[in-house]
């Protein structure tokens, strides 16, 4: 399964000990060496470098550079060993989707040799239109390149097969408040274990069943508040999420994630009927957001393994966070979600 994450300083040494490209691809070399794409981009303003990995083995990367007018650069390098193997779509569409999840970002652009006939087939195939041309010094050399770009509408609307499509006119993924106040803030998540390698699983098993992600993010603009305070380290979304790819982030002040939020227009302008929850805490944001969505004609799918909480006292009493857990779950399961656990879900999409 391949995954995207930030290129540390580390993995630069890696790469450029990569092997040399076979000769139908040499000419790319310059793209791993000294003096090439990582030293020119690693400490450029405005540029994300990732890490593509397959297994735990990087098998590529890809760089995305912001620019002024809401355009970014896009380009991409494979391993050697896995260069022609179909690898570049997979990290080119995650990637972009990456890009386009970004507001500020309307359309990606990139340069492709004139020579490099897979490449050009590649980008075509995901909706990039040719704009232009260019020459480049490449090692001293001209080079001659055709400009492509695509904008984030066409991106949304062509970049999937018909199945896929169909797919994404039915289901979506909600990941609900996977934030740092939930695990180095001030309400860490205890139960159930391994909730959060649940959400990563479903999150990379939605990404290649081509089911929408929506990412939700609460946060409190009261300059005093004590947990997810916007801007405090707190509101930020855990690494894991924020480096994996999704297809819109809805930011919220209440526990329902559809009020006063575009998540209800985002869901019917895209077909969805179906919604699966996912995140923290069970009982605020992910029971309530169930309980909205049943109430607006969504089936519900609520996924036991993949919430969570921690124990809770006020001035009401005290509850253990395993007894909370279960009694929602169980409420959930009375009328408005079918309760399941992570492997469930997964076993349902693979028939």
């Amino acid at each position: 399964m391949i995954s995207l994450r930030p290129l540390q300083k580390s993995d630069i040494s890696i790469i450029k000990a990569w092997p040399p490209y076979p000769a139908e691809f040499s000419g790319l070399d310059y793209a791993l060496r000294d003096s090439g794409w990582l030293d020119e981009y690693v400490e450029k303003a405005g540029t994300e470098l990732f890490i593509a990995e397959d297994s735990d083995t990087i098998v590529g990367f890809s760089i995305l550079s912001c620019e002024i007018g809401g355009s970014a650069e896009f380009r991409i390098a494979l391993h050697p060993e896995r260069v022609g193997h179909g690898l570049g779509k997979t990290i080119t569409l995650l990637t972009l989707r990456h890009g386009f999840s970004h507001p500020d970002i309307w359309s990606i652009r990139l340069i492709v040799r004139k020579t490099n006939l897979r490449a050009q087939k590649l980008y075509s195939s995901l909706s990039f239109q040719i704009v232009g041309e260019c020459t480049e010094d490449i090692q001293g050399k001209p080079v001659e390149f055709y400009q492509m770009i695509i904008s984030r509408d066409q991106f949304a609307a062509e970049d999937k097969d018909p199945a896929a499509r169909e797919k994404e006119g039915k289901e979506a993924v909600l990941v609900i408040d996977v934030q740092n106040e939930y695990f180095t803030g001030n309400i860490p998540i205890t139960y159930p274990p391994g909730s959060l390698n649940n959400i990563l699983l479903i999150m990379d098993t939605a990404q290649d069943h081509h089911i929408p992600i929506v990412v939700i993010q609460h946060g409190s603009t009261a300059p005093d508040a004590k947990t997810f305070r916007i801007g405090s380290p707190g509101y930020e979304l855990l690494n894991e999420i924020k480096n994996r790819p999704y297809d819109v982030l809805i930011q919220k002040t209440l526990p329902g994630s559809f009020s006063g939020t575009g998540l209800g227009r985002w869901l019917k302008e895209r077909g969805i009927v179906k919604v699966t929850i996912v995140g923290y805490m069970t009982q605020m944001c992910c029971d309530t957001t169930a309980r909205q969505a049943f109430h607006r004609g969504y089936t519900v799918q609520f996924i036991a393994d993949a919430t969570g909480t921690l124990d809770i006292t006020n001035y009401a009493g005290t509850v253990k966070a395993e007894e909370l857990h279960r009694a929602i779950c169980v409420t959930q399961a009375m009328r408005f979600s079918s309760v399941m656990m992570t492997r469930d879900w997964i076993a349902n999409l693979n028939g």
